[in-house]
C-alpha cells in the first residue's frame, strides 16, 4: 500500500513539473536589445539614460492621445503613467542598466495590449 501511494505521488509530481521548463517566452528567445512581449509586458533595453527616455515617453503618450497622469524620473528610475480614453491604465517603467542604457517595460491595462505597446515603443524611439 505504501509503495502504491509513493508511485502515485511520484507520477503526479512528474506530471505536474513535466511541462514547466519547456515553455519559452518571447523574452527568452529574442536577441539582446530587441523588444520582447511576455505576460502582458513589452520589455526592451534602450541606449539612452533614464531621464531622456522618460521625456520621450511623455511626448509619446501625448502624441498618441494618452492622458499623462503621473511622470517621475531621476538618474536611476522613472515611471510614466497615463490613461486611455476607455479608462485603461498605461504604465512605462524605466530602470537604469548603466549610465548610457536603460531597461523599459510597457504595460497597458490589466492583461496588456501587444500591438498598442509596440506603437508606444515606436513613438518613444522617434522622440529620442
Amino acid at each position: 500500500m505504501k509503495n502504491a501511494l509513493a508511485v502515485v505521488l511520484i507520477a503526479l509530481g512528474l506530471a505536474f513539473f513535466a511541462g514547466c521548463s519547456s515553455v519559452k517566452y518571447e523574452s527568452e528567445t529574442s536577441p539582446p536589445n530587441q523588444p520582447a512581449y511576455s505576460l502582458g509586458y513589452l520589455k526592451v533595453n534602450l541606449e539612452k539614460p533614464v531621464p531622456d527616455i522618460a521625456k520621450a515617453t511623455e511626448a509619446a503618450y501625448k502624441d498618441l492621445g494618452i492622458s499623462v497622469t503621473n511622470a517621475k524620473s531621476d538618474d536611476l528610475t522613472g515611471k510614466v503613467e497615463g490613461k486611455l480614453a476607455d479608462g485603461k491604465d498605461v504604465t512605462t517603467d524605466i530602470t537604469s542598466v548603466s549610465s548610457k542604457e536603460s531597461s523599459v517595460s510597457i504595460r497597458i491595462g490589466t492583461l496588456g495590449d501587444k500591438d498598442f505597446s509596440y506603437r508606444i515603443l515606436d513613438k518613444i524611439k522617434k522622440n529620442l
